[in-house]
């Protein structure tokens, strides 16, 4: 009997062990091949994608440019340039388009316009003159790319519209496809090892060690379910990327609009008004316009979101600069819920290096919190509200702190664990995505700085802004 236990518990792991290197052998080849396969079915479909796109932009900049009659007029560079920067936003795939017209005289062939401001200085080929509409797929730093020329005529005058569209994210995709198969089969793989290896131990284990085994699959489980929700977050991110791109392209015609009549409307009444009464009149009209400016600035940055990025200007500013032009802003909203204002400005250094817009924009949300945490009392509350403002240095004088202290219903100790993260909001549905203190962070920390809560139930918050002082 004794001898049959020891075979058994010999030809236990051999048989485990065949298991393992089958499901190895089989799932891990499979995935691959299928990872490949996909890739190269999607190429053709994703290539004749791409090339319906660079032939539709190059389509309606013909077709608006002979609407427009541009190639006629004294301007046209200027004109047609214009109009391919502003056309060339939407459409993140396309690197360069370049209107190619032949000199008057000489016959020469010159780039009449293009979104590289280089291109213009160079001499196009002679074989980029087309007599019809072409497609050509080549290479351009080993990343495929598609050249596609565009005849267009208006009157007598000829041109040619070239645009070079980008396909450098397709292999993103197919090593995309390729890796999600691989993990696919590892999990896969992982996964049946540690059910077979369950079946298998329980006919030669106590129950002891079936609980352990349990119990390992419950780890495991709970970190798939980890890796499940940073994927869902990842996709809402990348979703409302996208949506914001397009929000902000939109908005950008109607902003526009509203700055162009702000600017006759102020011309009217500088006719209409004078003495104390203009001056009012003409600093809240400056407020208004002044931050009409911001929103057309923070549109072209989400607009740049779909391009390569561009680095924004930093300047020398003082943060109490920065605090009062957001609190000339906020002045309405702190009146209209009653909310008393107390600055107080002790940082002796002050100074600090960063883009403008990008603190403000801070700011402006840390103080918008706090005027939401301040409406929750309700107007029965005998609690007044309040927003402390002040400013200061940290010991070591390498950082100036902008405190925002309100006197709303504070944050419990549950949540307060998790206002950082995206999309957490304890907002109703429609008041609040859960975003803003997690960009102000990742804002704050690009300086090298961060920010800082503490917030009591009843008590009110406390928000401490930590920048590091210029130099």
């Amino acid at each position: 009997m004794g001898f049959f236990h020891i075979s058994k518990r010999f030809r236990a792991p051999d048989l485990q062990a065949k298991v393992i290197l089958i499901l190895i052998a089989v799932i891990f080849p499979v995935s691959i091949f299928l990872g490949l396969a996909q890739s190269r079915v999607m190429e053709p479909v994703l290539y004749d994608e791409i090339r319906q796109v660079g032939l539709s932009f190059a389509q309606n900049l013909s077709a608006q440019i002979e609407a427009q009659r541009l190639l006629l007029k004294p301007n046209a560079s200027q004109l047609i340039e214009d109009k391919i920067q502003r056309m060339v936003y939407a459409h993140p795939g396309i690197i360069r388009v370049d209107v190619i017209s032949k000199r008057p005289g000489t016959g020469a062939l010159y780039y009449l316009a293009s979104n590289i401001e280089e291109q213009e200085s160079l001499i196009p080929p002679e074989s980029a003159l087309k007599d019809q509409v072409t497609a050509e797929l080549e290479k351009e730093d080993e990343i495929p790319v598609w050249n596609i020329y565009y005849p267009l005529k208006v009157g007598s005058e000829r041109a040619m519209i070239h645009v070079l569209v980008s396909l450098r994210f397709l292999s993103g995709i197919q090593s995309t496809v390729l890796k999600i198969n691989i993990i696919a089969a590892i999990l896969s793989t992982i996964l049946l090892i540690l059910v077979l290896s369950f079946l298998l131990k329980r006919a030669i284990e106590n129950e002891k060690q079936l609980k352990v085994a349990q119990e390992s699959n419950a780890v495991l489980s709970g970190r798939l379910q980890e890796t499940q929700q940073a994927l869902i977050h990842t996709e809402k991110l990348a979703v409302m990327g996208q949506l914001t791109a397009s929000f902000a392209h939109e908005i950008g015609t109607p902003l526009n609009a509203i700055s162009g009549h702000m600017q006759l409307l102020q011309m009217s009444l500088e006719k209409l008004m004078v003495g104390e009464a203009w001056k009012s009149v003409s600093d809240r009209l400056g407020i208004i316009t002044g931050q009409l400016k911001k929103i057309e600035n923070i549109v072209k940055g989400f607009l740049q979101t779909t391009k390569k990025p561009i680095a924004q200007q930093k300047s020398l500013v003082p943060v109490r600069e920065l605090v009062d032009s957001v609190f000339a802003l906020v002045q309405p909203t702190l009146q209209y819920h009653h909310v008393s204002y107390y600055p107080g400005f002790r940082a002796e250094k002050g100074i600090v290096e960063v883009v403008p817009l990008e603190i403000e924009q801070v700011i402006l949300n840390l103080v918008n919190n706090a005027v939401d945490s301040m409406k929750e009392r309700g107007a029965g509350s005998s609690v007044k509200n309040e927003l402390r403002v002040r400013t200061y240095n940290d010991s070591s004088q390498k950082y100036v702190i902008v405190e925002i202290q309100d006197s709303g219903m504070g944050i419990s100790e549950v949540n307060l664990k998790q206002i950082f993260k995206p999309f957490f909001t304890t907002k109703s549905a429609g008041e609040g995505h859960g975003l803003g203190l997690s960009i102000c962070q990742q804002i704050l920390n690009s300086y090298g700085g961060e920010v800082l809560v503490d917030s009591r139930v009843g008590q009110g918050t406390r928000v401490r802004m930590q920048i590091p002082v210029a130099g």
